[in-house]
């Protein structure tokens, strides 16, 4: 998969369409930190594909919480609610 703009974007789609929208922005903490605990795994063993793969995943986390920040405050979500927002 490319990993540009769009490969960031094709993570953000499967990864919606597998797990679906995050419970909480507590959720989405714990999965945006294990996928930069992975992207750091990466970094260390000096593995540029690895390095690639991990950092689109670490963006395509952190859009779809911001999506659903951005969707919560607009319309009182479940999600807003659990989160606080």
């Amino acid at each position: 998969m490319s990993r540009s703009i769009s490969g960031v974007l094709a993570e953000v789609f499967c990864a919606q369409d597998q797990y679906g929208d995050f419970k909480s922005t507590h959720e989405a903490y714990g999965v945006l930190a294990e996928e930069v605990a992975e992207l750091l795994d990466a970094i260390r063993a000096n593995n540029a594909e690895a390095i690639d793969i991990e950092a689109t995943q670490v963006s395509a986390v952190a859009l779809r919480l911001s999506h659903q920040c951005k969707i919560a405050m607009a319309d009182a979500s479940a999600f807003g609610e659990r989160s606080k927002l």
